[in-house]
């Protein structure tokens, strides 16, 4: 993908349907135990427009301006936020996404991720259907616990890989990634004196984990209405989770958005009143394309035409409107 300018900026790509919700063999290293840093995407991206072939050079320590771990943790976070994809399975060289070219080149929609709207997204991406980030994935989505540890959620992620696979990392690796996960979102004031590594993770912004009364060691998920999340971002995350666990279907229930795994309400953590204010916005948002049924025997949301509503497109329309606004 080219992007000449934000004003003319395109994203004219329909992303592959994401195979399941967990990623499959269950990995929980890459990161290098650094939390995703502000700069890192960007820097990432520039760079691979340049030299696709980067991360196998030594090169690369200069070229970022950082050490080899942080070397190795760029690429790892390019690739679980689907920012840059390597160009074949096997390959070591890595291009830039039609997505994170469209946001990230200097002249693309958000490449200081200045807009709440991307920070969202990137979160979606780590915690959604396709994830590559296990511990990300598992803990937005199949840990319910309203209060919980480390300790637990470590556990918890341990015996569900090792029911998919043998091959298990070790339970300090999983607790090291457990670690970077609390990292990307705890709240700084919320975080103890030494996760220094955390402090320029942009995600925690987004208020999503806070600190358990009374304990550095307890935690609970923020659940409720996020005011900066926009409903142009909701929708975009609906459209994928829709044609991810409904392929083809032209209603969805208004309990699955809210409740089910991989959902928008489950990974954004919102109350089903927060859902509801969403699912009200999209006949205006969409123009009619959307339409929200409420009515006292059925709650649902409904393709009203056979044209394809691209998620893609909700993206394109909501960052052109930041330009104008």
């Amino acid at each position: 993908m080219s992007v000449s300018s934000p004003h003319h900026a395109t994203l004219s790509f329909i992303e592959p349907l994401p195979q399941s919700l967990l990623p499959y063999p269950p990995s929980f290293a890459g990161h290098q135990t650094f939390a995703l840093r502000s700069s890192w995407l960007k820097k990432g991206v520039d760079a691979l427009l340049q030299d696709p072939t980067l991360f196998t050079s030594d090169a690369a320590l200069v070229t970022l301006g950082v050490g080899k771990n942080m070397v190795s943790a760029i690429r790892h976070w390019l690739l679980a936020t689907g920012m840059a994809i390597p160009i074949s399975e096997r390959s070591s060289t890595m291009l830039p996404t039609a997505l994170g070219a469209f946001l990230l080149t200097d002249e693309g929609a958000d490449p200081y991720l200045e807009d709440p709207a991307t920070l969202w997204l990137l979160h979606w991406k780590l915690c959604g259907p396709g994830s590559q980030a296990y511990t990300w994935a598992y803990a937005f989505n199949i840990w319910r616990e309203w209060e919980w540890t480390r300790t637990a959620l470590s556990s918890s992620i341990q015996a569900a890989a090792r029911a998919t696979t043998s091959k298990v990392s070790s339970a300090n690796t999983i607790d090291r990634d457990v670690n970077v996960f609390l990292l990307t979102y705890l709240a700084a004031g919320e975080r103890s004196q030494n996760a220094e590594d955390g402090l320029d993770c942009p995600l925690r912004e987004l208020g999503l984990i806070r600190a358990g009364f009374g304990t550095q060691e307890h935690y609970t998920f923020a659940i409720g209405p996020k005011p900066s999340l926009p409903p142009a971002l909701f929708a975009w995350a609906l459209l994928q989770f829709w044609d991810w666990q409904y392929p083809g279907t032209s209603t969805i229930a208004a309990r699955d958005i809210a409740h089910a795994e991989g959902s928008p309400g489950v990974v954004f953590k919102l109350d089903e009143d927060s859902v509801l204010f969403y699912l009200d916005q999209f006949d205006e948002l969409t123009n009619g394309q959307l339409r929200f049924e409420d009515t006292p025997l059925v709650r649902q949301v409904v393709r009203t035409t056979a044209q394809v509503l691209i998620p893609q497109d909700l993206l394109q329309s909501y960052y052109a409107a930041q330009l104008v606004a």
